[in-house]
């Protein structure tokens, strides 16, 4: 016992133990996918930026070149000359430091002229860019226009985001403008920054989503753990076992209910099953005692020779008895298969009634059983498969004469409304409990066996006659007062074609 609770918990362990691996890994894929993501959206924005903030710091460059007049230094004294030049370095330096940015400032020959790397007042330039000088090809693009582009070439290296606008006097230029922003400086640490602020709160969510997975999976995998448990005794053929129904989810309660109902459902077949062979053996096996009984006797000489005309008539009604059995099941199995397909005609239901009743003359006779109806009814057509209704209708007599008692009556009535035809069949007699009415039309039921009314019957007929109705898109009712009658009734809806 010990062995299997250790068995058992450990089963529900690895089923815990996958279901939230899986959802874990699942989590952690999806952050992985985000951060590439941010990273993409990251270095758009940073471009971006960097775009507009290089666009107007370069726009004011130029405004400042403009307006000093750097280049007509030459016409100015020396203090005015070194005051604009002053002036000049100052902006550069102070946009090159607060943008972590490089400008630069060249002739229209590419020579750099000014720069944000060189101090204030040092007019030959810095170390990097005092012997300097920017390709052709980008100062005779920046004459045509102001541009912004990403060039990685050997005047700037690649992965540099560079922004160019000419400077003219008037109509005609006379320096070009340079902002360059690096990636691996710009970008990356902006980037990391970011990142960094991300993963920290990255590793916070996921404990919480790791802890929230914990107890969601907790919540789903033990009770499909315990359902498991119960289809494994459903499949032993254990239906005693239920799952619990008082689950958080509602999904897994709305399972476990349908899971119970179908162990309940189960539990009745197999009931049921267990009773049909028990009838099945005993129907079986009484009649073919009473034949080979008989015949032995008179065989052997038990039974006089002048005798057996008597038993062997009780022998043709034991076959007889067989036969029907043999007969009901038969048909039940055709049903069941879909083997069975209708042939609907329009015809007299009342003359069918009429002739099946004929059938039971002899015992209607003996039990003084009163027929009330048929003088009220006329012609009531139906239209339906008229040999299925036959079972219909032969099945419920038969039941009616079987358990109605001595003077007792029945009642017969039909009636056709031009959608439905209806028919309806009474017995007097000691009628059904409401607990076995429910289930009188379940297969192999047999209503109070103790009572020992019908000892020929095996709990098919009223299945057969239901069944037949339901292929007829059809309904049969079942009512009963105990001390008084019983009553069946069925309609099947009529097509005048």
């Amino acid at each position: 016992m010990a062995k299997r609770k250790q068995l058992k918990r450990r089963k529900r362990a690895g089923i815990l133990r996958k279901y939230f691996f899986r959802s874990a890994a699942t989590v952690v894929a999806g952050f992985i996918a985000l951060c590439f993501i941010m990273m993409f959206f990251i270095g758009s924005q940073w471009w971006d930026e960097k775009n507009v903030s290089l666009n107007r710091n370069i726009n004011n460059i130029c405004e400042t070149y403009t307006a000093l007049s750097i280049h007509k230094n030459s016409q100015k004294s020396d203090d005015e000359a070194q005051a604009d030049e002053m002036t000049l370095h100052n902006v550069l330096n102070t946009m090159g430091k607060a943008t972590l940015s490089e400008y630069f400032i060249t002739d229209i020959n590419g020579d750099v002229l000014y720069c944000s790397d060189c101090e204030a007042g040092n007019s030959h330039g810095c170390e990097n860019h005092r012997n300097y000088n920017v390709a052709q090809e980008h100062i005779n693009r920046a004459l045509k226009g102001k541009f912004s582009d990403y060039i990685g070439d050997e005047d700037f290296e690649i992965g540099s985001f560079v922004v160019v606008a000419p400077i003219f006097d008037g109509e005609e230029p006379v320096a070009v403008a340079f902002g360059v922003e690096d990636a691996i400086t710009g970008l990356v640490p902006y980037s990391v920054r970011i990142i960094e602020s991300f993963f920290y709160s990255l590793i916070i969510a996921l404990i919480a989503v790791f802890i929230a997975l914990f107890v969601i999976t907790r919540d789903v995998a033990v009770p499909l753990s315990d359902m498991q448990k119960i289809t494994d005794y459903y499949a032993k053929g254990d239906f005693d076992h239920k799952a619990r129904e008082n689950y958080k989810n509602r999904e897994l309660n709305d399972f476990a209910k349908a899971l119970n109902k179908m162990g309940y459902e189960l539990k009745i077949n197999e009931d049921s099953r267990k009773s049909f062979v028990a009838n099945v053996s005993h129907e079986l096996k009484t009649p073919m005692t009473s034949i080979g009984g008989f015949i032995d006797g008179m065989m052997d000489g038990t039974i006089p020779a002048g005798q057996e005309k008597k038993y062997l008539g009780i022998v043709s009604n034991e076959v007889k008895r067989l036969s029907r059995m043999v007969v009901s099941m038969l048909n039940l199995s055709k049903i069941e298969a879909g083997e069975i397909e209708l042939s609907p005609i329009i015809y007299d239901v009342t003359a069918q009634v009429f002739e099946t009743l004929l059938s039971f003359e002899k015992t209607i006779n003996e039990k003084h059983i009163d027929i009330e109806g048929f003088e009220e009814m006329g012609s009531v057509l139906m239209r339906a498969d008229k040999d299925l209704v036959q079972q219909v209708i032969y099945n419920l007599l038969d039941n009616a004469v079987k358990f109605t008692p001595e003077n007792g009556t029945i009642s017969v009535f039909a009636e056709n409304d031009g959608e439905t035809t209806t028919v309806t069949v009474r017995n007097s007699g000691q009628g059904i409990s409401e607990e076995e009415i429910s289930r009188i039309f379940e297969r192999f039921y047999k209503v109070d066996k103790s009572r020992s009314y019908d000892t020929k019957g095996v709990g098919l007929g009223l299945y057969i006659v239901k069944t037949i109705i339901n292929m007829h898109d059809g309904e049969i009712t079942a009512s009963s007062k105990q001390g008084e009658y019983t009553e069946f009734s069925f309609e099947i809806p009529y097509i005048d074609e």
